[in-house]
């Protein structure tokens, strides 16, 4: 898990992250997953600035995202509550698909970490963005979206994750169990 208190320093903090732990049936949280990110989001009190919350819209997502906010406010879980905001960006398809129905095949039939491993090598160019095109509309949709001053949350999957963070190189996770992206795990920033 990415330590949310600790942060760069800046007017604009911007922390993005995957989900809280899932669970592999139904793609809910697991009760694990639902404290986590309620800590997570508690560590956010410690810096009394401003945030602003951005998901994926998958369920797993902006369950983790309503969480972070509900202990960012400290009001109770209420999903719906309308403080999130959702962005195809983040996920559905994510901002590293560059043709949702070819990515989609990928993903019926290959893990995301080994699509990634595969996408660093160059390959799936017809189905993914390169990491220019990457790195170009994630410093935009950052841009647009980042609360000034504050910290802005963006909750992702692990492949939009991976690539942005790939992108930007900020981070370059690999393809193996121990070093793919953990849950709740990413990276932190400052415009």
């Amino acid at each position: 898990m990415l330590d949310a208190a600790v942060l760069p320093a800046g007017e604009r903090v911007l922390v993005f992250i995957r989900h809280a732990e899932k669970d592999p049936v139904s793609f809910g949280l697991t009760a694990a997953g639902l404290e986590e990110a309620a800590l997570f989001g508690r560590q956010f009190l410690e810096h009394g600035r401003p945030v602003r919350i951005f998901s994926s819209p998958e369920e797993r997502c902006f369950e983790t995202a309503e969480l972070i906010f509900a202990a960012v406010n400290g009001t109770p879980f209420n999903q719906g509550s309308g403080g999130v905001t959702l962005s195809h960006v983040l996920g559905k398809p994510g901002i590293q698909v560059k043709n949702d129905t070819a990515y989609r095949m990928l993903t019926d039939t290959m893990r995301c970490r080994d699509i990634f491993r595969e996408w660093k090598a160059g390959h799936f160019v017809d189905a993914m963005r390169n990491p220019d095109e990457i790195r170009s509309l994630i410093r935009s949709f950052f841009l647009d979206t980042a609360a000034s001053p504050g910290i802005t949350v963006y909750v992702s999957q692990s492949g939009t994750v991976a690539c942005t963070g790939y992108a930007l190189g900020l981070k370059d996770y690999m393809a193996d169990d121990e070093s793919w992206v953990n849950f709740l795990d990413g990276y932190t920033l400052s415009l």
